[in-house]
């Protein structure tokens, strides 16, 4: 057994997790596009040769819902199974190093040098080498913002109320819906764009949380070859 085989298990749970919640969150999508509104003003545009009245409009919506509370665990369980894999990256990697058991460790996620530098205790064991290839995953190195999202969404209050990401889009409407809409009447503007679920910080909850797996796994795979000699158990 390699030495971060638990590690690779908690990203494995991680993705069973969000396997489970992709229903959810298309569910729960489902459920918000009542809130959808049209938005329109009539544009002049050549159509066939011919120069028509025809309404353009942009599509929002908006989610006075709170996300299901099976959303919101299964979230949390993600968070919680990636958060796992670097703790346990952190431990086995302190007790290489120091050749020995080390208790109490931690992975760090800071947002200033000084907060590192008072939070290195939980690196304790670690070489200088590792912990500064840890401090360069900190939100506070350029390029490296995933960390921080990952411990944001720790939080349970980060992520039990969603809001719904609908990208400005341009509607074209012909046809029978033209006419309705210039009759004042009801259009479905749901074939037209979809409702995206997403963290208060605009990032789309399945994909944000498919990369995050896909960080850690990255993290791992970095300091899997790192593991050479004997082990202490």
């Amino acid at each position: 057994m390699h030495p971060l085989d638990g590690a690779y298990e908690q990203v494995r749970g991680a993705r069973e997790h969000l396997d489970s919640l992709r229903p959810d969150i298309q569910d729960f999508a489902k459920v918000v596009t009542n809130g959808v509104s049209l938005n329109y003003e009539e544009r002049i545009v050549k159509i066939n040769g011919v120069m028509r009245r025809v309404p353009m409009g942009t599509a929002s919506a908006t989610v006075n819902l709170p996300a299901p509370l099976r959303v919101s665990r299964l979230i949390g369980e993600v968070v919680r199974n990636l958060r796992s894999a670097l703790d346990f990256l952190i431990y086995e990697l302190a007790c290489f190093d120091a050749k020995a058991i080390v208790e109490r460790t931690q992975f760090v996620i800071v947002d200033s040098e000084k907060e590192f530098r008072e939070q290195k205790w939980h690196l304790r064991g670690l070489s200088g080498e590792h912990i500064a290839a840890f401090e360069r995953l900190q939100p506070y190195h350029p390029g490296c913002q995933w960390t921080g999202i990952l411990r944001d969404l720790s939080n349970p209050a980060n992520h039990k109320h969603l809001t719904t990401v609908r990208s400005p889009v341009t509607i074209a409407i012909s046809g029978d819906n033209t006419e309705a809409i210039l009759a004042g009447k009801h259009v479905d503007v749901n074939s037209y764009a979809s409702v995206q679920i997403a963290f208060s910080n605009g990032v789309p909850v399945i994909e944000g949380l498919e990369q995050l797996v896909l960080d850690v796994a990255h993290s791992l795979d970095a300091f899997k070859s790192e593991f050479q000699g004997p082990l202490i158990r």
